[in-house]
């Protein structure tokens, strides 16, 4: 997908849309669609989509970089320590996104044939689910110890965490 689309939906989905980050960005409508559709010349600086991200909560623009570089975007771990509650919302994030991607995979397959929209479609949520299986793996992980958790010791708190292994597993082996 183009950044250009990337952008564009990444706004729309802000409550408020063009108007909020207009007026977050201190812009008139007119002048936040020159820079949206890059008319004038005129085009966002890297800063004011970082600082649209910040205050509305989006990371469309920075997995967007991530995924034209070849990577994925991984939230750090908040400080604080996650009790049995905000493990299971992690987990059912992580589920989630498998979830897209396996939906995903299915309409794609439905015709027998994969076209570059779907297989762009595709890679969009495979990044999407393996950041989500990171992010919860390095929250778990209280953003130092390089060694996870086992079962047992997340048994003792309550979580549902159940397929943990002691030795840091790469996504790509399972």
């Amino acid at each position: 997908m183009a950044m250009k689309q990337v952008i564009i939906e990444m706004i729309e989905k802000i409550p408020g849309g063009k108007s909020a980050v207009a007026g977050f960005l201190g812009f008139s409508e007119a002048e936040l669609n020159n820079r949206l559709y890059q008319t004038k010349g005129q085009r966002f600086k890297d800063e004011e989509l970082i600082a649209i991200q910040q205050e509305f909560g989006v990371t469309d623009y920075t997995e967007e970089l991530c995924r034209l570089t070849g990577g994925c975007f991984v939230p750090h771990p908040e400080a604080d320590q996650l009790d049995s509650v905000e493990i299971s919302v992690l987990q059912l994030h992580e589920q989630s996104a498998r979830g897209l991607l396996f939906e995903v995979l299915e309409t794609a397959l439905a015709d027998g044939e994969i076209t570059s929209h779907e297989e762009d479609k595709i890679r969009r949520a495979l990044d999407k689910h393996l950041a989500a299986t990171q992010h919860t793996i390095e929250c778990v992980n209280h953003g130092g110890n390089r060694g996870l958790y086992t079962h047992k010791e997340f048994s003792k708190d309550g979580a549902i965490i159940k397929h943990l292994n002691t030795k840091r597993k790469h996504f790509d082996d399972e």
